[in-house]
Protein backbone atom coordinates (compact mmCIF):
# COMPACT_ATOMS: atom_id res chain seq x y z
CA UNK A 1 0.00 0.00 0.00
CA UNK A 2 2.86 2.34 0.80
CA UNK A 3 4.17 1.90 -2.76
CA UNK A 4 0.78 2.89 -4.20
CA UNK A 5 0.54 6.29 -2.47
CA UNK A 6 3.40 7.99 -4.42
CA UNK A 7 1.83 6.80 -7.67
CA UNK A 8 -1.61 8.14 -6.66
CA UNK A 9 -0.03 11.44 -5.65
CA UNK A 10 1.71 11.78 -9.02
CA UNK A 11 -1.55 11.03 -10.82
CA UNK A 12 -3.40 13.67 -8.74
CA UNK A 13 -0.76 16.32 -9.48
CA UNK A 14 -0.84 15.48 -13.19
CA UNK A 15 -4.64 15.72 -13.27
CA UNK A 16 -4.53 19.10 -11.50
CA UNK A 17 -2.22 20.65 -14.09
CA UNK A 18 -4.09 19.02 -16.96
CA UNK A 19 -7.45 20.39 -15.82
CA UNK A 20 -5.99 23.82 -15.05
CA UNK A 21 -4.68 24.16 -18.58
CA UNK A 22 -7.78 22.94 -20.40
CA UNK A 23 -9.25 25.52 -22.84
CA UNK A 24 -11.82 27.68 -21.11
CA UNK A 25 -15.29 28.30 -22.48
CA UNK A 26 -16.24 31.75 -23.74
CA UNK A 27 -18.40 32.35 -20.67
CA UNK A 28 -15.55 31.43 -18.34
CA UNK A 29 -13.28 33.78 -20.25
CA UNK A 30 -15.78 36.61 -19.88
CA UNK A 31 -16.17 35.99 -16.16
CA UNK A 32 -12.41 36.08 -15.69
CA UNK A 33 -12.14 39.26 -17.80
CA UNK A 34 -14.73 40.90 -15.57
CA UNK A 35 -12.55 40.19 -12.55
CA UNK A 36 -9.53 41.73 -14.28
CA UNK A 37 -11.20 44.87 -15.64
CA UNK A 38 -14.09 46.99 -14.41
CA UNK A 39 -15.61 49.73 -16.56
CA UNK A 40 -17.80 52.66 -15.48
CA UNK A 41 -19.68 55.32 -17.41
CA UNK A 42 -21.10 58.65 -16.31
CA UNK A 43 -24.70 59.56 -17.16
CA UNK A 44 -25.64 55.92 -16.68
CA UNK A 45 -26.71 53.64 -13.86
CA UNK A 46 -23.04 53.41 -12.83
CA UNK A 47 -21.69 55.53 -9.98
CA UNK A 48 -18.03 56.26 -10.84
CA UNK A 49 -17.56 58.66 -7.92
CA UNK A 50 -18.53 56.04 -5.35
CA UNK A 51 -16.42 53.43 -7.13
CA UNK A 52 -13.41 55.77 -7.16
CA UNK A 53 -13.74 56.47 -3.44
CA UNK A 54 -14.05 52.74 -2.76
CA UNK A 55 -10.94 52.13 -4.86
CA UNK A 56 -8.93 54.68 -2.84
CA UNK A 57 -10.30 53.30 0.44
CA UNK A 58 -9.03 49.84 -0.49
CA UNK A 59 -5.39 51.01 -0.23
CA UNK A 60 -3.26 49.38 2.45
CA UNK A 61 0.18 50.72 1.48
CA UNK A 62 -0.08 53.62 -0.97
CA UNK A 63 -2.23 55.73 -3.26
CA UNK A 64 -0.50 57.56 -6.11
CA UNK A 65 -2.66 59.91 -8.18
CA UNK A 66 -2.00 61.91 -11.36
CA UNK A 67 -5.00 64.13 -12.03
CA UNK A 68 -5.70 67.06 -14.32
CA UNK A 69 -8.61 68.43 -12.28
CA UNK A 70 -9.51 67.53 -8.69
CA UNK A 71 -12.59 69.12 -7.09
CA UNK A 72 -14.61 66.22 -5.64
CA UNK A 73 -14.82 66.52 -1.86
CA UNK A 74 -15.42 62.79 -1.50
CA UNK A 75 -12.17 61.99 -3.29
CA UNK A 76 -10.15 64.56 -1.33
CA UNK A 77 -11.63 63.22 1.91
CA UNK A 78 -10.70 59.65 0.89
CA UNK A 79 -7.11 60.74 0.22
CA UNK A 80 -6.90 62.52 3.58
CA UNK A 81 -8.35 59.54 5.47
CA UNK A 82 -5.83 57.25 3.79
CA UNK A 83 -3.04 59.66 4.76
CA UNK A 84 -4.25 59.76 8.37
CA UNK A 85 -4.22 55.94 8.52
CA UNK A 86 -0.57 55.88 7.51
CA UNK A 87 -1.12 55.02 3.85
CA UNK A 88 1.41 56.78 1.63
CA UNK A 89 -0.46 59.34 -0.50
CA UNK A 90 1.23 61.29 -3.29
CA UNK A 91 -0.38 63.46 -5.97
CA UNK A 92 0.68 65.00 -9.28
CA UNK A 93 -1.50 67.79 -10.71
CA UNK A 94 -1.52 70.25 -13.55
CA UNK A 95 -0.40 73.69 -12.39
CA UNK A 96 -3.87 75.09 -13.09
CA UNK A 97 -4.89 73.44 -9.81
CA UNK A 98 -2.30 75.29 -7.69
CA UNK A 99 -4.68 77.90 -6.35
CA UNK A 100 -7.68 75.60 -5.98
CA UNK A 101 -8.96 74.44 -2.59
CA UNK A 102 -8.25 70.73 -3.13
CA UNK A 103 -4.52 71.17 -3.72
CA UNK A 104 -4.24 73.60 -0.80
CA UNK A 105 -6.09 71.25 1.56
CA UNK A 106 -3.95 68.25 0.62
CA UNK A 107 -0.72 70.19 1.06
CA UNK A 108 -1.84 71.70 4.37
CA UNK A 109 -2.52 68.16 5.63
CA UNK A 110 0.98 67.00 4.72
CA UNK A 111 0.18 65.21 1.47
CA UNK A 112 2.99 65.86 -1.05
CA UNK A 113 1.71 67.44 -4.27
CA UNK A 114 3.81 68.05 -7.39
CA UNK A 115 2.64 70.37 -10.17
CA UNK A 116 3.41 70.38 -13.88
CA UNK A 117 4.39 74.02 -14.44
CA UNK A 118 4.51 73.84 -18.24
CA UNK A 119 1.91 75.55 -20.45
CA UNK A 120 0.77 72.23 -21.99
CA UNK A 121 -1.40 70.02 -19.79
CA UNK A 122 -0.58 67.22 -17.39
CA UNK A 123 -3.81 65.69 -18.64
CA UNK A 124 -3.71 62.23 -16.99
CA UNK A 125 -6.49 60.95 -14.75
CA UNK A 126 -5.04 57.85 -13.12
CA UNK A 127 -4.75 56.36 -9.63
CA UNK A 128 -2.47 53.49 -8.57
CA UNK A 129 -3.28 51.52 -5.41
CA UNK A 130 -0.72 49.30 -3.66
CA UNK A 131 1.01 48.35 -6.92
CA UNK A 132 -1.92 46.02 -7.62
CA UNK A 133 -4.47 48.01 -9.60
CA UNK A 134 -4.90 51.16 -11.71
CA UNK A 135 -7.86 53.49 -12.26
CA UNK A 136 -7.84 55.57 -15.46
CA UNK A 137 -10.07 56.89 -18.24
CA UNK A 138 -11.41 60.23 -19.45
CA UNK A 139 -13.12 61.34 -16.22
CA UNK A 140 -11.68 64.24 -14.26
CA UNK A 141 -12.40 64.20 -10.54
CA UNK A 142 -14.92 67.06 -10.45
CA UNK A 143 -18.67 67.38 -10.04
CA UNK A 144 -19.50 68.23 -13.65
CA UNK A 145 -17.37 65.35 -14.92
CA UNK A 146 -19.33 62.74 -12.96
CA UNK A 147 -22.80 64.32 -13.00
CA UNK A 148 -23.18 66.16 -16.33
CA UNK A 149 -20.49 65.24 -18.84
CA UNK A 150 -20.08 62.00 -20.79
CA UNK A 151 -17.02 60.13 -19.52
CA UNK A 152 -15.67 56.64 -19.03
CA UNK A 153 -13.39 55.14 -16.40
CA UNK A 154 -11.87 51.72 -15.90
CA UNK A 155 -9.93 49.73 -13.32
CA UNK A 156 -7.30 47.17 -14.30
CA UNK A 157 -6.36 44.67 -11.57
CA UNK A 158 -2.82 43.77 -12.61
CA UNK A 159 0.49 44.29 -10.78
CA UNK A 160 2.28 44.43 -14.15
CA UNK A 161 0.10 47.23 -15.50
CA UNK A 162 0.20 49.00 -12.13
CA UNK A 163 4.00 48.88 -12.27
CA UNK A 164 3.90 50.47 -15.73
CA UNK A 165 1.80 53.36 -14.46
CA UNK A 166 3.96 53.64 -11.36
CA UNK A 167 7.03 54.16 -13.52
CA UNK A 168 5.26 56.99 -15.33
CA UNK A 169 4.05 58.47 -12.04
CA UNK A 170 7.54 58.54 -10.53
CA UNK A 171 8.91 60.32 -13.62
CA UNK A 172 6.53 63.16 -12.85
CA UNK A 173 6.57 63.03 -9.06
CA UNK A 174 10.27 62.50 -8.37
CA UNK A 175 12.02 63.63 -11.55
CA UNK A 176 9.56 66.35 -12.64
CA UNK A 177 9.64 65.09 -16.23
CA UNK A 178 6.50 65.84 -18.21
CA UNK A 179 5.35 65.70 -21.83
CA UNK A 180 8.21 65.60 -24.38
CA UNK A 181 10.74 65.38 -21.51
CA UNK A 182 9.34 62.02 -20.39
CA UNK A 183 11.60 59.11 -21.42
CA UNK A 184 10.27 56.11 -23.31
CA UNK A 185 10.79 53.48 -20.62
CA UNK A 186 7.48 51.68 -20.06
CA UNK A 187 6.23 48.37 -21.42
CA UNK A 188 3.50 48.24 -24.04
CA UNK A 189 1.96 44.82 -23.98
CA UNK A 190 0.34 42.63 -21.35
CA UNK A 191 -1.31 39.23 -21.48
CA UNK A 192 -3.92 39.25 -18.71
CA UNK A 193 -6.40 36.50 -17.79
CA UNK A 194 -9.11 36.54 -20.45
CA UNK A 195 -7.66 39.38 -22.53
CA UNK A 196 -4.67 41.14 -24.04
CA UNK A 197 -4.05 44.85 -23.49
CA UNK A 198 -1.62 47.54 -24.60
CA UNK A 199 -0.64 50.58 -22.53
CA UNK A 200 1.00 53.72 -23.91
CA UNK A 201 1.99 57.19 -22.70
CA UNK A 202 2.17 60.38 -24.74
CA UNK A 203 4.02 61.87 -26.35
CA UNK A 204 6.92 59.43 -25.99
CA UNK A 205 5.13 56.31 -27.23
CA UNK A 206 3.77 57.61 -30.57
CA UNK A 207 0.17 56.80 -29.65
CA UNK A 208 -1.28 58.31 -32.83
CA UNK A 209 0.80 55.95 -34.97
CA UNK A 210 -0.55 52.93 -33.08
CA UNK A 211 -4.14 54.20 -33.36
CA UNK A 212 -3.74 54.70 -37.12
CA UNK A 213 -2.34 51.17 -37.54
CA UNK A 214 -5.32 49.68 -35.69
CA UNK A 215 -7.83 51.69 -37.74
CA UNK A 216 -6.02 50.57 -40.90
CA UNK A 217 -6.54 46.99 -39.75
CA UNK A 218 -10.28 47.35 -39.07
CA UNK A 219 -12.35 44.91 -41.11
CA UNK A 220 -15.97 45.75 -40.31
CA UNK A 221 -16.53 48.82 -38.14
CA UNK A 222 -15.00 51.88 -36.49
CA UNK A 223 -17.03 53.77 -33.90
CA UNK A 224 -15.70 56.73 -31.95
CA UNK A 225 -16.69 59.33 -29.35
CA UNK A 226 -14.31 62.31 -29.31
CA UNK A 227 -14.16 65.46 -27.24
CA UNK A 228 -11.44 66.97 -29.44
CA UNK A 229 -10.47 65.66 -32.87
CA UNK A 230 -7.71 67.56 -34.71
CA UNK A 231 -5.21 64.82 -35.58
CA UNK A 232 -4.91 64.70 -39.39
CA UNK A 233 -3.43 61.20 -39.51
CA UNK A 234 -6.22 59.66 -37.46
CA UNK A 235 -8.83 61.57 -39.49
CA UNK A 236 -7.34 60.39 -42.79
CA UNK A 237 -7.19 56.79 -41.58
CA UNK A 238 -10.91 56.87 -40.78
CA UNK A 239 -11.75 58.25 -44.22
CA UNK A 240 -9.62 55.53 -45.83
CA UNK A 241 -11.40 52.90 -43.75
CA UNK A 242 -14.75 54.22 -44.96
CA UNK A 243 -13.59 54.13 -48.59
CA UNK A 244 -12.58 50.47 -48.32
CA UNK A 245 -16.04 49.57 -47.05
CA UNK A 246 -15.67 49.72 -43.28
CA UNK A 247 -18.62 51.23 -41.43
CA UNK A 248 -17.31 54.38 -39.69
CA UNK A 249 -19.61 56.22 -37.28
CA UNK A 250 -18.66 58.89 -34.77
CA UNK A 251 -19.83 61.59 -32.37
CA UNK A 252 -17.75 64.71 -31.66
CA UNK A 253 -18.32 67.30 -28.92
CA UNK A 254 -20.25 70.12 -30.58
CA UNK A 255 -18.10 72.92 -29.11
CA UNK A 256 -15.05 71.60 -30.93
CA UNK A 257 -16.51 71.27 -34.41
CA UNK A 258 -15.46 74.73 -35.55
CA UNK A 259 -12.07 74.73 -33.85
CA UNK A 260 -9.05 75.34 -36.02
CA UNK A 261 -7.87 72.03 -37.38
CA UNK A 262 -11.04 70.10 -36.54
CA UNK A 263 -11.34 66.86 -38.52
CA UNK A 264 -15.14 67.17 -38.67
CA UNK A 265 -15.27 68.55 -42.22
CA UNK A 266 -12.70 66.06 -43.51
CA UNK A 267 -14.70 63.20 -42.04
CA UNK A 268 -17.99 64.50 -43.47
CA UNK A 269 -16.49 64.98 -46.94
CA UNK A 270 -15.04 61.48 -46.75
CA UNK A 271 -18.43 59.89 -46.19
CA UNK A 272 -18.01 59.19 -42.49
CA UNK A 273 -21.27 59.28 -40.51
CA UNK A 274 -20.13 61.81 -37.93
CA UNK A 275 -22.45 63.91 -35.76
CA UNK A 276 -22.29 66.73 -33.19
CA UNK A 277 -23.06 65.38 -29.73
CA UNK A 278 -26.44 65.91 -28.08
CA UNK A 279 -25.31 66.43 -24.48
CA UNK A 280 -26.17 70.02 -23.42
CA UNK A 281 -23.03 69.95 -21.28
CA UNK A 282 -19.88 68.20 -22.57
CA UNK A 283 -19.29 64.91 -24.38
CA UNK A 284 -15.83 64.37 -22.91
CA UNK A 285 -15.07 60.78 -23.97
CA UNK A 286 -12.04 59.84 -26.06
CA UNK A 287 -12.57 56.29 -27.25
CA UNK A 288 -12.58 54.25 -30.44
CA UNK A 289 -14.20 50.82 -30.84
CA UNK A 290 -12.90 48.61 -33.67
CA UNK A 291 -14.69 45.56 -35.06
CA UNK A 292 -16.71 45.22 -31.84
CA UNK A 293 -13.65 43.69 -30.18
CA UNK A 294 -10.97 46.38 -29.60
CA UNK A 295 -11.32 49.53 -27.46
CA UNK A 296 -8.88 52.45 -27.41
CA UNK A 297 -9.47 54.75 -24.44
CA UNK A 298 -7.81 56.90 -21.79
CA UNK A 299 -7.04 60.59 -21.27
CA UNK A 300 -5.72 61.00 -24.82
CA UNK A 301 -7.76 63.30 -27.08
CA UNK A 302 -7.29 62.72 -30.81
CA UNK A 303 -5.52 66.04 -31.05
CA UNK A 304 -2.18 67.56 -31.91
CA UNK A 305 -1.75 68.79 -28.33
CA UNK A 306 -2.15 65.28 -26.94
CA UNK A 307 0.17 63.89 -29.60
CA UNK A 308 3.02 66.37 -29.14
CA UNK A 309 2.82 68.37 -25.90
CA UNK A 310 0.54 67.09 -23.13
CA UNK A 311 1.23 64.26 -20.71
CA UNK A 312 -1.33 61.52 -21.47
CA UNK A 313 -2.06 57.80 -21.25
CA UNK A 314 -3.97 55.25 -23.32
CA UNK A 315 -5.05 51.65 -22.80
CA UNK A 316 -6.10 49.40 -25.68
CA UNK A 317 -8.33 46.49 -24.70
CA UNK A 318 -8.45 43.52 -27.07
CA UNK A 319 -11.61 42.10 -25.57
CA UNK A 320 -15.12 41.61 -27.04
CA UNK A 321 -16.60 41.70 -23.51
CA UNK A 322 -15.04 45.12 -22.80
CA UNK A 323 -15.99 46.34 -26.28
CA UNK A 324 -19.60 45.33 -25.62
CA UNK A 325 -19.77 47.69 -22.64
CA UNK A 326 -18.33 50.59 -24.65
CA UNK A 327 -20.69 49.86 -27.54
CA UNK A 328 -23.64 50.17 -25.20
CA UNK A 329 -22.40 53.60 -24.10
CA UNK A 330 -21.64 54.67 -27.67
CA UNK A 331 -25.11 53.71 -28.87
CA UNK A 332 -26.64 55.84 -26.12
CA UNK A 333 -24.46 58.82 -27.11
CA UNK A 334 -25.23 58.30 -30.80
CA UNK A 335 -28.97 58.09 -30.12
CA UNK A 336 -28.81 61.32 -28.14
CA UNK A 337 -26.84 63.01 -30.94
CA UNK A 338 -29.34 61.92 -33.59
CA UNK A 339 -32.38 62.94 -31.53
CA UNK A 340 -30.98 66.43 -31.00
CA UNK A 341 -30.61 67.16 -34.73
CA UNK A 342 -33.17 69.56 -36.23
Amino acid sequence: MRKVWPILLLIAVAMYFLLRNLPRSKEEGKAEANRVVEVFFTRSTDDPETELVRFINSAKRYVHMAIFELELESVVDALLKAHEKGVEVAVVMDDRMKREWAAKKLKASGVPVVFDDRRPFMHNKFVIVDGKAVWSGSMNFKESSVRKNDNNAFVIYSPQVAENYEREFQEMFKEHLFGPESPQNTHCCFRLPGMYIENYFAPEDSIARRIVSLINGAKRSVRFAAFSFTDDDIGRSMVKARKRGVEVVGVIEERGLKNKGSEYRRLKRGGVAVYPDGNPYIMHNKYIILDDSIVITGSYNFSNSARKRNDENVVIFFSPSVAKMYLRDFNRILKEALSSRP
